[in-house]
């Protein structure tokens, strides 16, 4: 078993007439609406974890969804946006319990948008706090919006 990460976010959904909501769902995060299916990798080599993530807006204009990893059962895992532009996202996944690493880890992961594509790198940390016990890379693309 791996345990690894991902990245994507969001899909909004807005009140029609509500300003307050219509804004911030026409923010960046719109870009990143969806699901997103991909693999995170822990090195060259590595054939990669299989996931899937669904996101979207929350009605305060923060990104929030879940990830699962498709190959492996468990319940799905929060995924919250920390820093959303055009062109890229930074995310912190879980905390969640990591198989390989074997114990509570939480993960950020940092990507670039390209069309419907979205890929990056993610560091995973023990939920605790404390130095990186895994990095890798993700490759995502968008199935759905």
């Amino acid at each position: 078993m791996r345990t690894p990460l991902c990245a994507a976010i969001v899909l909004a959904a807005c009140a029609p007439g509500d300003k307050s909501r219509a804004s911030a769902a026409a923010g960046p995060a719109q870009k990143y609406a969806g699901t997103w299916e991909g693999r995170s990798f822990r090195s060259a080599s590595d054939t990669g974890t299989p996931f899937r993530i669904v996101t979207s807006v929350a009605p305060d204009g923060t990104l929030r969804g879940t990830l699962t990893f498709t190959t492996l059962d468990g319940p799905p895992i929060p995924i919250r946006g920390r820093q959303v532009t055009d062109t890229s996202a930074v995310d912190e996944i879980g905390p969640y319990h990591s198989p390989t690493a074997n114990q509570d880890v939480v993960t950020t992961t940092t990507g670039k948008l390209r069309g419907d594509s979205l890929n990056g790198t993610f560091e995973m940390r023990p939920a605790g706090g404390g130095t990186a016990i895994m990095t890798g890379t993700f490759r995502s693309q968008r199935v759905a919006r």
